[in-house]
């Protein structure tokens, strides 16, 4: 008991240092959410995320330059950071010690693949949330809808990888394999378990509405304490079982 105790008060460190990295991408997406639904629909100017908006407002009165670096260096160490955040909660799952150094050498150890992953998450969300509150519009009535079924197919892919990716995250710190393998086996996983994966995503999704929509306040203590460190903890709880029972095993039992 105090060893898992022990071991979620180093999860709520480490919570913290993503938190640090992430809040800039955090931030950005936060701007382009309350850009294109006001600007697309035409709505009163209110906040839709307010508890991200009181992180991202200290990051805007930064100087614009300022900003996009940080930005930049954001969306560059997400990726590892994540995937050294998910291996350490994998071992939690599995009962094993953890130690915040742990967290430094697993993201570290997969900075390559960790990267790739991070930028191509911050620029496919950018391209989503751009389609389906903003995009291209038509007085063209075939045009139009052919964008409205790019639209839907964008909030379909959106929903897959949000259940594919505790998968590859688990993958990845799990088995030394080529990115482009890590994500096939993730997304494969994720149909294998895509009743739990959907029950997952709703509940993470209520969770970060609660804290970021309905009760905003709570954003400045849980967002940089507990949210990010408890969802790859719960995804990990998902995903951890599958993956040592479709890879890891298979692979230990061939030598």
């Amino acid at each position: 008991m105090f060893a898992f105790l022990g071991a979620l008060r180093r999860l709520a460190l480490v919570n913290l240092l993503c938190f640090l990295v992430l809040v800039p991408v955090l931030s950005w997406f936060y701007l382009l959410v309350n850009t294109y639904v006001h600007a697309g629909r035409g709505a009163d100017m209110v906040d839709l995320l307010p508890g991200l908006g009181y992180f991202a407002g200290l990051l805007f009165r930064l100087p614009v330059a300022v900003f996009y670096c940080l930005l930049v260096l954001s969306a560059v160490l997400s990726g590892p950071c994540l995937l050294g955040l998910h291996a350490m909660a994998g071992r939690i799952v599995s009962r094993r010690h953890v130690w915040v150094s742990d967290f430094f050498f697993e993201a570290r150890r997969n900075a390559r693949q960790g990267v790739v992953l991070g930028v191509f998450c911050v620029v496919a969300g950018h391209l989503m949330l751009w389609n389906v509150f903003g995009g291209l519009t038509s007085d063209v009535s075939w045009i139009a809808v052919l964008l409205t079924v790019s639209r839907g197919v964008s909030v379909v892919l959106f929903l897959l990888f949000g259940i594919s990716f505790p998968f590859v995250c688990q993958v990845a710190v799990s088995l030394e394999q080529p990115l482009w393998a890590v994500v096939k086996n993730g997304v494969i996983l994720g149909r294998v378990r895509l009743g739990r994966g959907f029950l997952l995503l709703f509940g993470l999704g209520v969770y970060w509405w609660t804290t970021i929509v309905t009760f905003p306040v709570l954003s400045l203590f849980v967002l940089p304490l507990i949210s990010i460190g408890l969802t790859a903890l719960v995804q990990a709880a998902v995903s951890r079982s599958v993956v040592e029972r479709y890879l890891v095993e298979p692979r230990r039992r061939m030598g």
